[in-house]
């Protein structure tokens, strides 16, 4: 799925198509990686849960997932805000695939042991962002929190 790493620097994510798999799966990767860099760190635990969670819903092998974890960080440092992301999301995604996707993010948040006030501010931003209500993040949060 990513043996093209050069070839999609080429192609920014804005300029994909949004059928594009790559697109969708960086999108969901960067939003991993912004909530992880949320509280400034970015720890083995955090980065482990994303290789984890990319893996696992887009079906990629670690070295794959490992390099759609590169290709996101790119993505992620060149753009500015997590709209196109979002967007981007809330487009290919179904009312299920959000709250999967808010669930790892806060697989994410709580890898490190500690949520810290802006992780959980910027998790309600990103929840309506992506069309979720405060209801559906709070029992995500409570779900994930108890595993």
């Amino acid at each position: 799925m990513f043996s093209g790493l050069k070839d999609f620097f080429n192609n920014t994510i804005t300029d994909a198509p949004a059928e594009n798999d790559q697109s969708v799966a960086v999108a969901v990767c960067a939003l991993l990686l912004e909530i992880a860099y949320a509280d400034d760190e970015f720890s083995d635990s955090e980065r482990e849960t994303i290789i984890t969670s990319v893996s696992n819903q887009f079906e990629l092998n670690q070295k794959d997932a490992v390099t759609l974890l590169e290709i996101a960080e790119h993505e992620r440092n060149t753009k500015t805000g997590m709209f196109q992301f979002t967007n981007l999301i809330a487009e290919k995604f179904d009312r299920t695939g959000k709250l999967k996707i808010v669930e790892a993010l806060w697989q994410v948040v709580y890898s490190d042991g500690y949520l810290e006030a802006h992780e959980d501010a910027l998790m309600h931003n990103l929840a309506n962002l992506l069309g979720l209500g405060h209801k559906d993040l709070i029992a995500l949060k409570l779900r994930v929190n108890k595993q």
